[in-house]
C-alpha cells in the first residue's frame, strides 16, 4: 500500500463502548497509542481508551500483573518474560501485533565517546568499537558502566550481544545496570552511567544536552527487529477476543498514519503535550535530526512491520535463554504468546496483505560464539550477529 493515511474503521453501526486501560512509557514509539486515541481510532471502534502513562518498563509489567491496567505498549521480550519466566510469578500475557521496529541508541557519554574516536573506533564498525571499548576498560582498571532500560528488554540483549561479539565479557570489564529511560539523563548528567542503550527520544536529548554521542543503532545489531508490541493480559484477551481485535485496528489506522512524514508537525505536536512525552519533545526544537533521528531506521507500519513473526519471538527467546531471562523453549510454546492469526483477521479487515507462514530463517550468520548463561555454555552460532552483516528482518 503506497497511501499513508491512517486506515479508516469499517463501520460498526451502535458499537457498545467498550472501556480498556493501557500503559505506556514516554517514548517515541508509544506514538500508536497516543495517535489511536488523538486520530479517534479507538473511538471509531467503539472503545473508550484511557491511557495511562508509566515511568518505568517495571511499573507496566507490575500494573499489568496485578490488572491494574488490561494491557500496554510493550519490549518485544516482555510478553514472553511475564509468561514463561522460571523460577518467579508469572502473568501469561499475549501478543497480536508489533507496534514499532527500531529505534535504539547506544549513547556514550562525550567523554568515552572521544576516547573510543581516538582509538579509531567508528560508527560504521560494531565489532571493532566493541573490542575498543573493552580494551579500555581493562587498561584503565575499572569496568565501564552502561546502563540498560531493563534486564528483559531489547535494549539489554542488544547491549549484551554487541559486547559479546568480542568474546565473553567480565563484569570486571562491564557492567550492565537498569535506569529508567525518564532517569536516563540524569543517570548521565551525575556520572553514574558513561553509556546507554535507550530509546528515542532520550538519545537525542542526551546529545542536545551535549551529555554524549550516539555511537550505534540498535539496527545495526538486530536489523528491522521488533522493539514494541501490544501486550495484553491473557486472561482479558480470552473474555474480550472482538475488543482485541479491534484495539489491534485502530493500531494499525495509526501505525500508518505515523509512517507518513507530512503528519510528523502534527505528531510533534501532539507528543509535545504536558500528557504525553512533554518538555523533551519541545526541547527537539533545536536538535538537527529533527523528530526521529535518521540513523536509528525507527518506523512503524512499513514493509509488514506489525506482523508478529513467530519466528522472530522465538529467536528473542533464544537471545534470553543465552543471557539468562529465560529457559529453553519450543516454538510451539512461544505460540502461546504470540498470536499471528490476530493480527491476519485485523489485517484482512483493511485488505493489508499479511504473510501466508508465520515464521521464517532470521539473520545471517557469520560470527559464531559461545554464550554463558545462568546454566551454563550456550552456543548460538545459528544466531549471531554484528557489524553490517546483521540480522536482517
Amino acid at each position: 500500500m503506497s497511501d499513508s493515511r491512517p486506515v479508516a474503521a469499517i463501520p460498526l453501526h451502535k458499537l457498545p463502548t467498550f472501556q480498556v486501560r493501557l500503559g505506556f512509557v514516554p517514548l517515541l514509539d508509544s506514538a500508536p497509542l497516543i495517535m489511536a486515541q488523538e486520530l479517534g481510532l479507538f473511538d471509531g471502534e467503539g472503545l473508550h481508551v484511557e491511557l495511562v502513562r508509566e515511568g518505568a518498563w517495571a511499573s507496566v509489567r507490575d500494573k499489568v500483573s496485578f490488572g491494574l491496567i488490561d494491557g500496554a505498549q510493550m519490549l518485544a521480550p516482555m510478553p514472553l518474560t511475564m509468561s514463561l519466566s522460571q523460577g518467579q510469578p508469572t502473568t501469561p500475557v499475549v501478543t497480536g501485533m508489533v507496534l514499532s521496529r527500531n529505534g535504539n541508541g547506544i549513547t556514550l557519554a562525550s567523554k568515552l565517546y572521544d576516547q573510543l574516536k581516538a582509538r579509531g573506533a567508528s560508527e560504521d564498525n560494531p565489532l571493532a568499537s566493541a573490542q575498543h571499548l573493552l580494551q579500555l576498560a581493562r587498561e584503565r582498571g575499572r569496568p565501564i558502566r552502561l546502563a540498560s532500560v531493563a534486564p528483559w528488554s531489547s535494549h539489554d540483549l542488544q547491549l549484551r550481544d554487541w559486547l559479546n561479539s568480542t568474546g565473553q565479557v567480565s563484569s570486571e570489564d562491564v557492567q550492565i545496570i537498569p535506569v529508567s529511560p525518564v532517569q536516563m539523563v540524569d543517570a548521565f548528567r551525575a556520572g553514574a552511567v558513561e553509556g546507554c542503550c535507550v530509546g528515542e527520544p532520550w538519545n537525542s536529548v542526551l546529545e542536545l544536552n551535549g551529555l554524549g554521542r550516539i555511537l550505534h543503532s540498535g539496527h545495526q545489531i538486530w536489523q528491522n527487529a521488533p522493539e514494541k508490541v501490544l501486550g495484553m493480559r491473557a486472561d482479558w484477551a480470552e473474555q474480550h477476543p472482538e475488543i482485541h481485535l479491534r484495539l489491534i485496528r485502530a493500531l494499525l489506522g495509526a501505525c500508518r498514519w505515523l509512517d507518513n512524514p507530512a503528519n510528523h508537525t502534527d505528531l510533534r505536536q501532539v507528543l509535545a503535550r504536558p500528557e504525553y512525552l512533554g518538555s523533551q519533545i519541545a526541547n527537539l526544537d533545536h536538535h538537527p535530526c529533527s523528530l526521529f533521528h535518521p540513523n536509528l531506521h525507527q518506523h512503524f507500519f512499513r514493509n509488514s512491520a506489525n506482523f508478529p513473526w513467530l519466528s522472530q519471538a522465538h529467536w528473542l527467546a533464544t537471545r534470553l535463554e543465552c543471557h539468562g531471562q529465560l529457559g529453553a523453549l519450543s516454538i510451539d510454546t512461544v505460540k502461546s504468546v504470540i498470536l499471528p492469526e490476530l493480527y491476519r483477521q485485523a489485517a484482512d479487515t483493511f485488505g493489508i496483505d499479511t504473510p501466508l507462514v508465520d515464521g521464517k530463517t532470521e539473520g545471517r550468520h557469520r560470527l559464531p560464539f559461545t554464550l554463558t548463561g545462568r546454566h551454563g555454555p550456550v552456543n548460538v552460532s545459528s544466531d549471531s550477529l554484528i557489524g553490517d552483516q546483521l540480522h536482517e528482518w
